[in-house]
């Protein structure tokens, strides 16, 4: 049986496995392999033939979502953008992180990083959620709601303010209503359209006296023809047209009434035109008045003495005139002070008459010009004056 089977390995067509001959078998060509057809035929086949471009989208989203992103630091991205490197802010993922890159623009207090950082907020956020971060941070409502006043985006301001909370600065974006805008009827009807639209949002009671008032301005000027643009400017120029036709007070003191100008504005109002018109004589009409009581001029004026006499010497108006005016006031001491300011000579002579001041003449007579009529007023006054000096 040994035997047998000794004959059998020995047989060359029976040879053993032997690790020598292993070389052999890698010059088998694979073509003669059990494989080879399925290799040839799946080296063929496209990936979206086993797997929809869908569920491989989101497979290699699955793989990218688990790859660690390096984020870096908030205070280096925005020391960054300080000097003007680059810098990204798309990797901010997070809402915290947007929040903390809100605060620490702001504290940069620099506009335009607040601006490039408020607008990647807005892109990224939620209406609600981004106007909320910002009623936080008033700072940040400025300069977001500039950024729109720059671009005249009237109703995102309305919006901006409404959602933050400051209805207090709606009156603002009234006003921008009209920017540019010169004639007073399309005015009026713009006005007119925010009021209906937007006074309800409005609760201050003073500022929506203020908005009616204004409204009631254009009304006024699309009625007469005027074109000031606000209730002071019109002032003056209604001022100057009842002046120039003779026309009275009468309606200067209704316009008063309407648009409830102090004292102390209508006042200066109506001195400055007087003035600008060289109409001296209606000054004295208009602030000087007859005490029948003390026999004695007074100044008919809300403005104090001194703001009133230096206002109308900017017009450079005739010494008598402020002469006149510096004599009726009942404070002698006060009126010497405001006329040695204003340089009235005369003035200030008669004041040391008055007071038998001698020394004080002659003092005085150095400051005058020489041989001027000043001058001679004091010789005239040492030589012959028969007042009893004190001095």
């Amino acid at each position: 049986m040994a035997k047998a089977e000794d004959d059998f390995w020995n047989a060359s067509s029976h040879s053993g496995f032997n690790f020598d001959d292993e070389d052999d078998l890698t010059d088998v060509s694979s073509d003669n392999t059990i494989f080879s057809s399925l290799t040839e035929i799946s080296s063929q086949v496209p990936i979206h033939a086993i797997i929809s471009k869908t569920n491989l989208d989101m497979v290699l989203d699955d793989i990218e979502s688990t790859l660690p992103v390096l984020v870096p630091q908030v205070e280096d991205t925005v020391k960054k953008m300080l000097i003007g490197h680059n810098y990204n802010l798309n990797c901010y993922v997070k809402f915290s992180d947007k929040v903390l890159l809100l605060d620490k623009a702001l504290e940069a207090c620099d506009g335009s990083v607040i601006l490039k950082v408020l607008l990647y907020l807005k892109a990224t956020l939620k209406p609600n959620i981004f106007y909320l971060q910002l009623s936080k941070r008033n700072g940040a409502v400025n300069h977001y709601a500039q950024y729109l006043y720059m671009r005249n985006r009237l109703q995102e301001i309305i919006d901006l303010y409404m959602a933050t909370g400051n209805t207090s600065s709606l009156k603002s974006v009234y006003y921008l209503v009209g920017q540019g805008i010169t004639n007073k009827e399309l005015l009026h009807r713009k006005l007119d359209q925010f009021i209906m639209e937007n006074m309800q949002k409005i609760n201050s009671s003073d500022d929506k006296t203020e908005i009616y008032d204004y409204l009631q301005l254009t009304k006024f000027q699309v009625d007469h023809k005027f074109n000031s643009n606000s209730v002071i400017t019109q002032l003056a120029e209604l001022c100057k047209h009842e002046l120039s036709t003779h026309t009275g007070m009468s309606r200067l003191q209704e316009y008063k009434k309407t648009f409830r100008i102090d004292e102390l504005t209508f006042d200066w109002t109506l001195m400055n035109v007087l003035a600008s018109m060289k109409l001296w004589m209606h000054i004295n009409e208009s602030f000087v008045k007859n005490n029948w009581l003390t026999k004695k001029n007074t100044l008919k004026t809300a403005l104090s003495p001194e703001i009133f006499l230096t206002g109308l010497y900017r017009h450079n108006p005739p010494r008598d005139i402020l002469e006149t005016l510096l004599g009726c006031i009942s404070d002698s001491d006060k009126a010497y002070a405001l006329a040695n300011k204003l340089q009235c000579h005369t003035y200030i002579i008669q004041y040391f008459l008055n007071q038998r001041d001698r020394l004080a003449l002659l003092n005085y007579k150095g400051k005058v010009a020489y041989q001027s009529s000043d001058y001679y007023l004091i010789e005239s006054a040492l030589q012959y004056s028969e007042k009893k000096w004190r001095n």
